[in-house]
């Protein structure tokens, strides 16, 4: 069953095109990308699992097991249906880990054109991607020595592929510290996973979970706070703004609108970009805290 349209897009130049870029991965020893730019990729739904009470896990296959979705880190695909309505996803696998397929964590938002019909998706069901979709920053070894993050909500995808392609990195010592905000303790997406991690290389990362809306009486989880993400919180629990430029200090910002203004100003989006430059500069909350303009980026 075809879920979503847009089978037919593309036409003869956007199949060379594939095939070109097929060729060069092959010649230079690269996996098979499965994204190519300006060709619908279509993906049947393996399987699909419910998370918490409106967030969903959801794993498409690629074409064939020696396949990668072929996103830079961080990354995002579009998911388009059939009336060509698109919505933004990260995945929350990446390509030195995963073949074969990838996987949204998806939250279904009541009205939500998109997030709804993945929800109402069945295994083989087939769902219209397209991509691959970067953002201003990309990361690669060396980026910082040590890169701090603060998410809310579903934005802890992107971050999440980041701090799996460092850790996974045996040549990559870059040191992690997360700052996550969720409403309640069973809104922190990815925590299992993230607890494994922060375990696992626990000189090399760490989470903070701050929760806004503990319900009274219910316990906090180990390694969170109750509030919101504030001065004290960042000071306690990000990397402190580099005093040289070989300290290499950066910051990764992702989440609501609000959040996002009230930590990198309230032009961050939509203000006017200077000459030069690819975003207005940065305002707020981390730059009261001293994080100079090249240090902090947001997605």
């Amino acid at each position: 069953r075809l879920l979503f349209g847009g089978a037919a897009c593309g036409g003869a130049a956007a199949v060379s095109t594939a095939l070109l870029w097929r060729r060069r991965d092959a010649a230079e020893g690269k996996p098979l990308r499965a994204l190519q730019p300006d060709v619908p990729l279509m993906c049947p739904l393996q399987s699909k699992q419910w998370v918490g009470t409106d967030t969903m896990l959801l794993r498409f296959g690629l074409p064939s097991p020696d396949h990668v979705l072929g996103l830079p880190v961080p990354g995002h695909v579009m998911v388009v249906d059939e009336a060509f309505i698109y919505r933004p996803y990260s995945p929350v696998t990446v390509d030195t880990i995963t073949k074969g397929h990838f996987d949204l964590l998806v939250k279904h938002y009541p009205g939500g054109e998109i997030s709804t019909q993945l929800a109402r998706m069945r295994c083989g069901d087939l769902a219209h991607v397209r991509g691959p979709c970067g953002s201003d920053f990309t990361y690669r070894r060396g980026t910082a020595r040590q890169l701090g993050m603060v998410a809310a909500g579903t934005g802890i995808t992107p971050m999440w592929q980041v701090i799996q392609t460092i850790l996974n990195d045996p040549e990559d010592d870059t040191q992690i510290r997360l700052v996550y905000a969720s409403r309640s303790a069973d809104d922190i997406l990815l925590k299992p996973e993230l607890d494994a991690a922060a375990a696992k290389h626990p000189g090399r990362f760490s989470a903070h979970y701050v929760v806004s809306r503990q319900a009274e009486g219910q316990p906090l989880p180990e390694g969170a706070s109750a509030g919101r993400v504030d001065a004290t919180v960042l000071r306690g629990h990000l990397p402190p703004p580099a005093s040289t430029d070989d300290e290499r200090a950066h910051v990764l910002v992702c989440g609501s609108e609000p959040m996002l203004r009230a930590l990198c100003g309230p032009k961050a989006r939509d203000g006017p970009t200077p000459p030069g430059q690819r975003r207005p500069p940065l305002a707020g909350l981390l730059a009261e805290l001293g994080y100079r303009d090249g240090e902090v980026s947001w997605l």
